[in-house]
């Protein structure tokens, strides 16, 4: 990756940890361990994944005790950085943070937390955009239907192994790239 990505990705982190300065439910001392954090990326391919927490393996720590010392790096997608992207990669640097924390699960109280932040009726919206992008990215074939014309965008040709689930025709293969 290059210097100006880490850059934009810091300055991401720094503005993520200023909100949650202001948000009473963080410590200072959360926000202060979050920090010295190690910050990656995902492989560009991921679609389906935007950001991760990356655990040291459990028994060098309490998995009941999860805090940022057990956390081995954070990663988010590369596609995040770019501008028309903001809004949504603080989303995903906040919510890896809240594993950071502890809240390993997606459950009530994780959840909870997550909606303490500014822009989180965002997220589904920006979310379902980003993975819409990142498929057409990624995708080189076109699974079409020649009898509701339905698609499904993809890596590989299908070679008429699939049919459409609405009305049983064997999908065509369309060549996107």
């Amino acid at each position: 990756m290059e210097t100006n990505n880490f850059e934009i990705l810091n300055k991401s982190i720094s503005k993520v940890l200023k909100v949650m300065a202001t948000i009473e439910f963080f410590t200072e001392n959360d926000i202060e361990e979050l920090k010295g954090l190690k910050v990656g990326f995902l492989r560009k391919n991921s679609v389906y994944r935007h950001g991760v927490t990356r655990f040291l393996p459990t028994n060098k720590w309490n998995s009941s005790k999860a805090n940022p010392s057990c956390v081995r790096v954070v990663d988010i997608h590369p596609v995040l950085l770019k501008n028309e992207w903001e809004i949504y990669r603080e989303i995903i640097i906040y919510h890896e943070f809240i594993h950071c924390l502890g809240y390993i699960r997606h459950d009530k109280i994780f959840y909870s937390i997550e909606a303490m932040w500014p822009t989180i009726s965002q997220k589904k919206l920006l979310g379902q955009k980003f993975m819409n992008y990142l498929k057409l990215k990624n995708s080189k074939w076109k699974w079409k239907c020649p009898k509701c014309n339905i698609y499904v965008l993809r890596q590989k040709k299908s070679s008429g192994r699939y049919i459409c689930r609405k009305c049983n025709f064997k999908l065509v293969d369309e060549f996107l790239r």
